[in-house]
């Protein structure tokens, strides 16, 4: 048990260092690079994503699946062979047809075109490549392997970035420094990992990771879509400045879901399974959402109270207007993130055939309002897009889960804690009224005050859980 908790924190480091170390390189990116281009850097991330995502298809989770379904080494190693033969044919063809049309002459006005386009074209094909690396080293249980490559390939990114802007290659050279890194550690991969691996094309193994894996990408699609298409249409209707400056808070924001979220969600993956063996299975459930909910909202007050002195430190002025926005995608962060103690249902149901369709329905939501708030609201109208679809999301997820498997959630707590917040958000928002809060000694005071009105909450709701399950022992 020690020895999977131990894997279980060193995966989780490495999936979270791959995403900070983007969020770290950002007050660099931004004051190295134009508005205009930190813009289409933006819109450059979120496709290089898609083109990601399109390239595996789900193979790297029918991988996973079908793995160690076999004894037979031989088997094992020509499935992992077989997945990187189709990772790669897929991202060959994209990329061909992606070059076809850029050699057509479509223009889609964005900085250094066409050669970045080709760049981000060759990324998300070596990043899909690299993906199943990393998932025959977890598979395999090489938990030093994986958090080493994770790592150390964002380590080189960060560090050819730098030296070939400061070079003076601008966009080109950033996106070239993301290409060179992930080949490097491509390489290394397959020089470690070499054993494990037998090129011996076989259409049953392909058949068999195709039909696990596929039915995944149309869900997949539609959390996309739910995630990054604001930024498509921000494009679209106002400029890539807007693009940026409206990026730059997201990524502020994303702290959140980078430090609290996805740690959450991947413990939270077999812990909910393990839970439902044990006795009272709703109660931990239930102590599960509170625990969520506490530490995601105190956190995202946290970030709130940093935010002025953070946009002072790191931001050129003309990301400033973005400021107020930061709480509103933290809001729409939390919601999305309560999705996950709240799924016991589907899960535990087998129900997940019903996620696409809420997906689609909480998506199609998102691209409707973006389409018409943000030609009249601007990039504010893609925020509060995205916090209306999370609220879908999370809200079908919760009813249908609920309807599946019932969960008596104790909302009286639930109801301290959203009320605690609000209060400490209230108190932020009349310091900003009295006071400058870029300055370090105020922004200090702000911290403070929410971090007393949380660790107060927390501990009420805590005492009062320990109080019910004392009395509810006695009775038994």
């Amino acid at each position: 048990m020690k020895k999977i908790l131990g894997h279980s924190v060193i995966y989780a480091i490495g999936n979270t260092a791959n995403s900070a170390a983007l969020l770290l390189l950002i007050p660099y990116l931004i004051n190295a690079l134009t508005p205009a281009e930190y813009g289409a850097w933006s819109i450059f991330e979120v496709t290089i994503f898609l083109l990601n995502l399109l390239s595996l298809a789900g193979l790297e989770v029918g991988l996973m699946r079908e793995y160690w379904f076999q004894d037979d080494e031989q088997w094992r190693a020509r499935l992992v062979g077989n997945t990187l033969m189709m990772a790669s044919v897929i991202g060959m063809v994209i990329m061909v047809g992606g070059a076809s049309l850029i050699a057509g002459g479509i223009d889609f006005d964005l900085p250094g075109a066409p050669h970045t386009l080709l760049l981000v074209l060759a990324i998300g094909w070596s990043e899909a490549i690299f993906t199943v690396f990393l998932t025959l080293f977890r598979i395999r249980e090489q938990p030093i392997t994986f958090i080493t490559l994770s790592i150390g390939r964002m380590a080189l990114f960060a560090l050819f970035t730098v030296g070939l802007l400061e070079g003076g290659f601008g966009l080109t050279g950033a996106l070239g420094a993301r290409l060179i890194a992930t080949v490097s550690f491509i390489t290394a991969g397959l020089i470690v990992g070499w054993r494990w691996i037998a090129w011996q094309l076989d259409r049953a193994l392909i058949r068999r990771i195709v039909s696990y894996g596929l039915p995944l990408l149309p869900a997949n699609l539609a959390a996309y879509l739910l995630s990054t298409a604001d930024r498509y249409i921000v494009q679209g209707f106002l400029s890539l400045e807007n693009v940026a400056i409206y990026t730059f808070a997201y990524k502020i924001a994303a702290v959140l879901d980078v430090l609290v979220t996805r740690p959450f969600a991947l413990d939270w993956a077999p812990r909910r399974f393990k839970i439902a063996t044990q006795p009272h299975p709703e109660q931990k459930y239930a102590q599960a959402l509170l625990i969520y909910l506490w530490v995601a909202l105190g956190f995202a007050l946290a970030v709130m109270a940093l935010t002025p002195l953070l946009y002072a430190l790191i931001a050129p002025p003309v990301y400033w207007s973005a400021m107020g926005l930061v709480p509103v995608i933290l809001l729409a962060y939390i919601i999305y993130g309560l999705s996950y103690p709240l799924n016991i249902g589907i899960m535990l149901k087998d129900r997940t055939r019903d996620l696409p369709v809420i997906g689609w329905i909480a998506a199609c939501c998102c691209l409707a309002l973006c389409f018409w708030w943000i030609p009249v609201f601007g990039i504010a109208g893609a925020a509060w897009a995205t916090v209306v679809a999370y609220m879908l999301w999370t809200g079908f997820i919760a009813i249908d889960s609920l309807h599946l498997y019932p969960v008596v959630y104790p909302w009286q707590q639930i109801g301290l804690i959203v009320s605690m917040g609000v209060i400490a958000y209230g108190g932020l928002w009349l310091s900003e009224t009295w006071f400058s809060p870029t300055h370090p000694l105020v922004a200090g005071l702000r911290l403070t005050w929410v971090s007393a009105l949380m660790i107060g909450c927390g501990w009420l709701v805590w005492h009062h859980r320990k109080e019910k399950f004392t009395s509810n022992r006695r009775l038994v």
